[in-house]
């Protein structure tokens, strides 16, 4: 493992969504957490020194314990942990149906994402909204409410019928945010609910349908940038810099004195950041495909 010449500011550990707002969570040198507002509209800026390495586990107390390898990450990876900190991780476990003695309510929603583009998922109730948020969702309503595991197979039997999908790949959802939309666009939600509200066992509580707007938070429009490139590595030294017109999920657009910038901001995990400001450098660039998003039949995502 290469030890760097000098680590300066705190660790990048993730993109999370408080409040109707996007953060990017932070630990400092004693596992200080903290978290950094990223409000659109303003111009946001940072150095990354490294190597970028692997954040290692969050535990559902907050707090988090490093990786005992301090694992490198590739620039190019938009992903925070190595193979074994993700396996051990107690959230991912949870996708991954391994602790479904979890004792909190959930919810199950149905998101919407573009024409086709519904769906299916759970949370814990205490999460609300920023579940959808995390996942860059323009629109959703709650379905049901329960425990775990009838949420959880419920959530299974919606997926079968071919209503709606538990994945859906993150270019197609990336590929719809421009998109003029129609003004019936809640209808599918509408639609949905009604055709899967049946589904739900009598040890789940029934949740009315009340389509939700999310997109105002990301400041989503309909006129994008008529040309952007997207990030798709950041190297030591790296410098990014500009202003955030767009936050979705863990996706930006950041509007720079070159152009704009599209940026999966799970790129910046694993470095340590220090506030910048200047042109920006050491990033690897293409033309982002704003083609016709994929029919979902490859997996390219989690969510």
């Amino acid at each position: 493992m290469t030890v760097p010449h000098q680590r300066t500011g705190p660790l990048a550990t993730g993109i999370h969504w408080h409040d109707g707002r996007a953060h990017l969570a932070l630990t400092g040198p004693g596992d200080e957490q903290s978290r950094q507002p990223l409000p659109l509209g303003t111009p946001t800026g940072w150095r990354l020194t490294g190597p970028r390495t692997c954040v290692g586990i969050r535990r559902k107390t907050g707090r988090r314990t490093p990786c005992p390898t301090l694992a490198p990450l590739p620039a190019t990876a938009p992903r925070s942990q190595c193979e074994a900190c993700a396996l051990a991780d107690p959230g991912r476990k949870l996708a991954r149906d391994q602790a479904m003695d979890d004792p909190r309510p959930f919810s199950l929603y149905l998101a919407w994402f573009g024409p086709g583009l519904v769906k299916v998922g759970l949370t814990a109730t205490e999460r609300r909204a920023a579940r959808l948020a995390d996942q860059g969702a323009p629109m959703f309503t709650w379905l049901g409410h329960g425990p775990l595991i009838p949420v959880r197979d419920t959530e299974r039997r919606c997926s079968a019928t071919g209503t709606v999908r538990e994945r859906i790949p993150h270019r197609a959802k990336t590929t719809a945010w421009w998109r003029p939309r129609e003004l019936d666009s809640p209808a599918e939600l509408i639609a949905a609910h009604a055709r899967l509200t049946p589904l739900l066992p009598d040890t789940m509580t029934p949740a009315p349908c009340d389509v939700q707007d999310l997109s105002r938070f990301y400041g989503l429009t309909d006129a994008p940038p008529p040309t952007r490139n997207q990030v798709t590595g950041l190297t030591e030294n790296a410098l990014l810099y500009g202003e955030l017109t767009c936050v979705a999920g863990h996706d930006a657009l950041i509007t720079t004195d070159t152009g704009p910038l599209f940026v999966d901001l799970r790129l910046l995990t694993g470095w340590h950041l220090t506030p910048a400001r200047g042109a920006p450098s050491g990033l690897t660039l293409k033309p982002l495909d704003t083609g016709r998003a994929p029919d979902g039949s490859v997996q390219e995502g989690l969510f």
